[in-house]
């Protein structure tokens, strides 16, 4: 597992969070999905879910390559597909910082198209930005080319496991 802290500018608004060195299961499946010991979600194959190539907690980083399959309107990646791209890798920062008895659901996202997300190599970098015991925000940023192309924003509830409810 890599060990981290997140920069200490963030980790002020930080709280309910694993210790950076802390073996939770969040942390060793996403070491099992790298590595190939934990097979990937159902969804994962569906929805051509790319994996993250690497992880601190709090950080969550994808060097992926967008394939032509991913286009409605010729040339450009469909936005809903970024749009889920943005929720799975809030998901991913959210099992590195997590500490074991937590889970995560979805509150509210939302999603900026700065320029044309385009078949070919894209650079995923994910942040967590604030948390509590109970919510989250992770940042989501596409870079393509040298240029940020979208940015997302993702709100997360947090609860205790065997409990959706916030």
């Amino acid at each position: 597992m890599l060990e981290a802290t997140l920069p200490p500018a963030r980790s002020g608004r930080m709280r309910g969070l694993a210790a950076p060195d802390a073996d939770t299961s969040g942390r060793r499946t996403l070491t099992g999905l790298a590595d190939g010991t934990v097979p990937d979600p159902p969804a994962a194959d569906t929805l051509a879910l790319p994996p993250a190539t690497s992880w601190l907690p709090g950080l969550i980083t994808c060097e992926t390559e967008f394939d032509a399959s991913l286009t409605l309107t010729p040339g450009v990646v469909f936005g809903g597909w970024i749009a889920c791209l943005v929720d799975h890798f809030a998901g991913l920062v959210m099992l590195s910082a997590i500490p074991d008895g937590s889970g995560f659901l979805t509150a509210g996202l939302s999603v900026a198209y700065h320029a044309p997300l385009v078949p070919g190599p894209v650079t995923v970098e994910t942040v967590l930005t604030s948390c509590s015991t109970r919510r989250a925000v992770a940042e989501v940023r596409f870079v393509q080319d040298g240029r940020l192309a979208c940015t997302g924003t993702v709100e997360q509830i947090i609860h205790r496991n065997g409990s959706n409810r916030a």
